[in-house]
Parts: structure tokens; sequence; C-alpha cells
């Protein structure tokens, strides 16, 4: 995770593979999403609260929002790092996203989903994250800070 202090957030480094391009050999913009799923996947885990954890507790947690916007687009073999933000977790998980080039350090691509935990299997929409999930959050941040450092 970040060293940021006022902030959990992970970054990745990855290369554009081949399957990823389009006859013209950029990123088809279809898979900015995976891209995004794939930093997700890890903040989470950085936090200590897996897909896998909130399905146990009986929750999962639908994207309903996705947003995208291309700056500059990624070719075949372009390595690049993806940050992903947390940004609001109390009433749903919204997280941030940033492509950058790993060489010029310019922007690519920034995104934002949001999600929306459901309780299963009622299949109801919760305004309020789980207690589990927020704990989480909230040692996380404290890791962070150094609270918890012996």
């Amino acid at each position: 995770m970040s060293a940021n202090l006022t902030k959990l957030s992970v970054t990745l480094p990855m290369e554009v593979a081949f399957f990823d391009v389009d006859a013209y050999r950029i990123v088809w913009h279809g898979n900015y999403p995976k891209y995004f799923e794939i930093a997700r996947c890890k903040l989470l885990t950085n936090i200590g609260f897996t897909y896998a954890d909130m399905e146990e507790i009986g929750h999962f947690y639908p994207i309903v929002d996705l947003q995208t916007k291309y700056i500059k687009p990624l070719r075949f073999e372009q390595t690049f790092e993806i940050t992903a933000e947390l940004k609001e977790w109390k009433h749903k998980l919204v997280i941030d996203y940033r492509i950058v080039d790993s060489k010029t350090r310019d922007i690519v691509t920034k995104g934002q989903t949001t999600q929306f935990a459901v309780k299963m299997p009622e299949e109801l929409t919760q305004f309020d994250s789980p207690k589990q999930f927020i704990n989480k959050v909230n040692l996380a941040f404290q890791t962070l800070s150094g609270e918890n450092d012996d």
C-alpha cells in the first residue's frame, strides 16, 4: 500500500499483452475495466477484506457505476502503472484509478468505480457498508499511521 497516511492505495506495474490490443496494436477500450479490477482486488487484499470475505459475510458488491476517461492510448508491450485509491467506504465503495506510462509518467487513463453492498440471498441493497468492512478499513488506516506499531 501507499506510504501516504491520508489514503489507502496500491500501485501495480503492468505491461500491455498482445491479447489486450486491437488490429492497431492499441489497447481495446473494453480492457481498461479489467486493469481496474486487477488493482481493485489487490487494494482489497491489502485492506484485508477480499471478495471472498465479502461473500462469507453474505454480501456481494456489484459495480453500479463505472467511469473511464481515456487520455492517451496504451500500446502493445507498453509498461504502465495502475493505482487504485479508496475514496469512500462507509455507505458505498468508491475507488479511483489512474494509469500512468512507466517511462514518461504521463497519465494515460483515469477512472472510478462505485459498488454497493447487496445482502444475499435476499438481494437487498445496503445503504451502509457492513461493519466488518468498515472495521478492516479503519484497521488499515491505523496500520498506515503507525498506531499498531510496537
